[in-house]
């Protein structure tokens, strides 16, 4: 749609929401290397509060077709870095974090 209703409309990459997702995915990848160590010695490693690191990790988990939405810049226009992390206990069910996270 061209008369500006489309939340979709225009959207362009948020390099923040970008680089959450990246850190997201290099904390999981932190994490299941095998080492032996502590997740609260992980978190303070990466320089964060272990709940920090719990919640960033969780999006590590979301749909791929989320992930390369946010990647893409398709995201939804209030979909804000603080509003995915405040969303990081986010139902199992795929439709559902759709829904959660105001694509669908």
């Amino acid at each position: 749609m061209m008369d500006g209703t489309d939340p979709f409309a225009a959207a362009k990459p948020d390099a923040r929401l970008v680089k959450l997702l990246l850190t997201a995915h290099r904390f999981n990848a932190v994490l299941t290397q095998g080492e032996d160590t502590a997740f609260a010695a992980l978190a303070q490693r990466e320089g964060v509060s272990p709940s920090y690191f719990t919640r960033l990790v969780r999006l590590s988990y979301l749909p791929p077709d989320i992930t390369q939405a946010i990647l893409d810049g398709r995201q939804p226009r209030d979909l804000t870095p603080e509003k995915l992390l405040e969303h990081s206990r986010l139902p199992l069910a795929w439709h559902a974090q759709w829904i959660a996270l105001g694509f669908g």
